[in-house]
């Protein structure tokens, strides 16, 4: 399938799978991922115009997008294939810009039959993600590459209205971006464990830092009742 750029109209793009994985606990899903700043997509074609061009998506556009959507009491849809009808359930989304390289963000789902079963025959060896959106702002750049008419720069987006998890028939527009890793159920479960171990250990250790900074204040306030316990008689020696 050919990525195509349809002019006033809502847009979707693939991205190639490498880095995002699903884990499970007794509950709940855990579905993470990353999507692409600044990575030049492969060549699309204008539908309108027929020309091609590669685009990339500047920093912040995403998680300005996603952050309005939140504002606005909009739940960005987490869906299959861009369809409707098969949307995910899910409770929590995070996400936040890394480096101004990439969106990371993790879907928080229960464990229901209907997210089990949008999940079956996606496989760690060709599964993608995608999402869907309405650009806003956006600038062409002159290309040195044959047969690529320009670079297109999409500073924002109108809207962000999906994230789409891709069967093995969807080609990427950005092959070389971070993506979406399925395990079998099994594994998927150990490496839940593993999520909720550190996800504790994190805990345990803010526990500790606020404990330990407790103990350092009580030590500085120790000390100040004794220094001034000697009244007017203590002097600083010199």
């Amino acid at each position: 399938m050919l990525e195509t750029r349809i002019l006033q109209e809502e847009e979707i793009r693939s991205l190639r799978s490498s880095n995002v994985e699903i884990r499970m606990d007794d509950n709940h899903l855990y579905i993470g991922g990353s999507l692409p700043l600044r990575s030049l997509s492969s060549p699309i074609t204008d539908r309108k115009t027929g020309k091609k061009f590669r685009e990339r998506v500047e920093p912040l556009a995403f998680k300005l997008a996603l952050m309005r959507n939140k504002a606005h009491g909009y739940k960005t849809k987490f869906l299959k294939n861009h369809n409707y009808k098969l949307e995910f359930e899910y409770e929590k989304l995070e996400f936040d810009e890394v480096n101004e390289r990439e969106l990371r963000f993790l879907f928080t789902l229960p464990k229901s039959q209907l997210n089990l079963e949008l999940l079956e025959d996606i496989s760690e060896d060709n599964a993608s993600f995608s999402f869907g959106f309405v650009c806003g702002t956006e600038r062409k750049a002159l290309s040195n590459e044959k047969n690529i008419e320009y670079i297109r720069i999409i500073d924002s987006f109108k809207e962000l209205k999906e994230i789409s998890v891709l069967d093995k028939f969807t080609l990427p527009a950005y092959e070389k971006a971070k993506g979406f890793k399925s395990y079998d159920y099994q594994s998927a479960e150990k490496k839940s464990e593993k999520l909720v171990l550190n996800k504790n250990r994190e805990s345990l250790c803010e526990q500790y830092d606020k404990k330990l900074q407790e103990i350092k204040e009580y030590i500085t306030r120790q000390k100040r009742n004794a220094l001034f316990s000697y009244g007017s008689e203590f002097k600083i020696p010199l």
